[in-house]
């Protein structure tokens, strides 16, 4: 992990409750540039809390957030603006097409028309919906809202992404393809956080994975390192015992 000198997202001890419970209880993590990071975590452990509130939709009770060495606040558009969310519960505009909705989402963006065009084609061709252009979002399955969903976040080109379980409903051969595009775009200096059940995908794609447990982070590292520090097990029996060691979570 590079320096503090070579970070593009520095977190420095997240605080966040929600009626008297606390979601996350000192996080903190950082990242260098072109990182894709995998963070996983039993439910109810953190881990959605954390990309809402680096998306700007939660507010954090205490802690900062350092986007190349400037703080980040809600209020500081010029720098949300460099960020693009994929949520675990998508919000669409059903009566839009999906041409449209990427229009109006690169609109928020102030994503100039100009380089729109070419952009639009490559991501309808790419996750292969390119028939569904033109059609009204509401009529379409649950696997293409998630490649409208994903297509909007890449358009903007962002240098902070966002991903939460992205591949629901991602058919294989489109989630190969979403899986070398992340690695394409962290080549590129993106970084990429991946929160994620599943392990295997986790392992595959992220340069490190932190594992979230009552809202800290209860270990962080590359996972071959990770696991040689537990004995060699493989990647689930060190998370399991890791999170087993840690009363008060269900391991659903």
């Amino acid at each position: 992990m590079a320096g503090k000198e070579g970070l593009m997202l520095d977190v420095q001890d997240l605080k966040k409750s929600f009626s008297g419970h606390r979601a996350l209880a000192g996080l903190s993590f950082s990242l260098p540039k072109g990182h894709i990071y995998g963070l996983l975590g039993p439910n109810g452990a953190g881990k959605t809390t954390t990309l809402k509130i680096l998306a700007g939709l939660l507010a954090p009770d205490a802690g900062h957030i350092y986007i190349n060495k400037e703080m980040y606040r809600r209020d500081r558009s010029d720098l949300k603006r460099r960020i693009a969310y994929v949520p675990d519960q998508p919000f669409l505009y059903s009566k839009l097409t999906g041409e449209e909705h990427l229009h109006f989402f690169a609109d928020l963006y102030r994503l100039p028309r100009a380089v729109r065009t070419e952009k639009l084609d490559f991501l309808f061709r790419y996750f292969e919906f390119e028939e569904y252009r033109r059609e009204l979002v509401e009529n379409y399955s649950a696997g293409t809202k998630q490649k409208l969903l994903i297509s909007q976040a890449l358009l903007v080109e962002p240098d902070l992404l966002l991903l939460d379980e992205p591949l629901v409903s991602i058919d294989p051969l489109v989630g190969r393809k979403f899986k070398k595009h992340l690695r394409d775009i962290a080549a590129r200096g993106t970084v990429v956080i991946f929160a994620t059940h599943i392990l295997s995908l986790a392992q595959e794609i992220c340069h490190t994975i932190g594992v979230i447990i009552r809202g800290r982070i209860a270990a962080a590292g590359p996972v071959a390192e990770l696991i040689a520090g537990c004995g060699g097990l493989s990647l689930e029996d060190f998370y399991f015992d890791l999170v087993m060691r840690h009363d008060g979570f269900s391991q659903a």
